[in-house]
């Protein structure tokens, strides 16, 4: 879903990367740790009398949790001029992360609550639950938090469920500002804290309405205001068996500009609304401007209808994002450049950039896929193997092929070793995209190979 060359599995993006120092991590955990206590916070001011160091327990985890299920929104949001929430990468890995937990924590909600009364007897213990069950007041809580079960599972399962990318999204949007809704009139109405002083719930509605008027921005306000500047196709091309090459161009008024390695949300159809948007990652360089190219792999959904596109037509770009880049590689004796699949997007864009700047460190592109005739733009990549002061391609495939040139099998660690053998471990920059197992994999055998994790920097094609 980063950077996305693709869809579904590969498109949505969430996108996740480690373009990160570990001091950058730092920081931006401890601000997003910081956001999530300030409600807590705020409760310790009412001076409420002590309920037992179970009860506090579970109140305070509870006043946690519901702070980060309304930091869910700005995690999603693409808030650019908003530090902490600047970095889509970074924002969307722990949006999924974090939505995992917080199915653990109100999953058991009800029963942490319910726990101390069947520890006494399962007949009081059940008295309790119908109670709870039947009471009125209870009612929005007991909806959303069925609701909020069937969504996370919808979430963590959209792959196998098949389900289309717009309509996962847009369901997605949806049902969790009807969860959000109804979570808040449960926390005012039976909230320990909103019982105790009725005015601490303008804290709780306060977060709901935020929550919400970011849905609304960014689905809704935000796509008109991109209508104001649309991009004109000027190109699909198929370029592989499974890829095509789409160029747009962005119109001179146009102030749009990108870093190598970055992607765009792009919206083909004819309206400008959030839910038709696929992010994909860039393939050409700043010097294409006004120019911009994708290489996106055919996966299905949106991606199988790519031939239909009409030349001329207006498309509307959000972006650029990501943080991957040639500046995380300023300081490398060398760089390797590794794609699987429909990754070569994001690599072409480094790659071009490289060769933009004459670069004459050691660059090596490994480029891997399932099939020979999937490997795009290879007279471009020749090319720049020819006129680049030192840059090889190692092909990949995993299906048997007559070319001794071409590693047979997947992107592995002997794999690895043979293109890297020219220097030492320490002194590569790589550079990492593909699907979720095939980066999980190389990972392994970089590290293996003992290149630091700082030198790595990767983007997953999931969402």
């Amino acid at each position: 879903m980063k950077t996305m060359t693709t869809l579904s599995t590969l498109l949505g993006r969430s996108k996740e990367r480690s373009a990160y120092t570990l001091g950058r991590k730092a920081w931006l955990t401890l601000g997003y740790l910081s956001l999530m206590s300030l409600p807590f916070l705020a409760t310790l001011t009412l001076n409420m009398e002590p309920q037992g160091l179970y009860a506090t327990t579970l109140t305070v985890i509870n006043t946690l949790a519901m702070m980060a299920f309304y930091m869910q929104f700005p995690l999603a949001s693409r808030l650019k001029r908003i530090p902490l929430f600047a970095n889509i990468d970074w924002n969307i890995s722990h949006h999924k992360k974090v939505g995992q937990w917080l199915g653990v924590i109100f999953l058991l909600h009800p029963l942490l609550i319910l726990a101390p009364r069947f520890m006494v007897s399962f007949n009081d213990g059940m008295h309790s639950l119908i109670s709870v069950i039947t009471a009125p007041q209870m009612l929005t809580g007991l909806i959303a938090w069925v609701c909020l079960m069937i969504w996370i599972l919808t979430a963590i399962f959209k792959d196998a469920l098949k389900m289309r990318y717009e309509t996962w999204r847009f369901s997605h949007m949806l049902g969790f500002v009807i969860i959000t809704i109804l979570a808040t009139l449960h926390i005012t109405t039976v909230g320990s804290h909103g019982q105790f002083q009725a005015s601490f719930n303008i804290i709780w509605w306060a977060l709901c309405a935020a929550s919400v008027t970011m849905v609304l921005y960014n689905y809704f306000i935000k796509p008109l205001s991109l209508r104001s500047q649309p991009f004109k196709l000027l190109d699909v091309t198929q370029v592989s068996r499974t890829d095509w090459q789409v160029t747009i161009e962005k119109q001179e008024a146009s102030d749009f500009t990108f870093a190598a390695g970055q992607f765009v949300w792009l919206n083909t159809s004819q309206h400008s609304g959030g839910v038709k948007e696929h992010p994909f990652s860039i393939a050409s360089c700043q010097a294409d401007l006004p120019k911009i190219s994708f290489i996106i792999r055919n996966l299905g959904d949106y991606t199988s209808k790519l031939n239909t596109l009409k030349v001329g037509q207006n498309v509307y770009v959000d972006g650029p994002y990501g943080s991957i880049g040639l500046a995380e590689s300023a300081q490398a004796k060398a760089i390797v450049l590794i794609a699987g699949g429909a990754g070569i997007g994001p690599m072409l864009s480094l790659l071009r950039g490289l060769a933009q700047q004459n670069d004459p460190r050691p660059i090596r592109l490994i480029y891997g896929n399932n099939h020979l005739n999937q490997m795009v733009l290879q007279d471009e990549i020749k090319h720049l193997e020819k006129t680049m002061p030192n840059f090889k391609q190692q092909l990949v495939c995993a299906t048997a092929t007559d070319d001794d040139a071409i590693y047979q099998g997947v992107i592995d660690t002997h794999c690895l070793e043979q293109t890297l053998n020219a220097l030492a471990p320490r002194d590569w920059t790589v550079y990492l995209c593909g699907p979720k197992p095939m980066i999980n994999a190389v990972n392994k055998s970089l590290k293996s190979l003992n290149i630091p994790a700082s030198h790595i920097h990767y983007e997953q094609l999931s969402f």
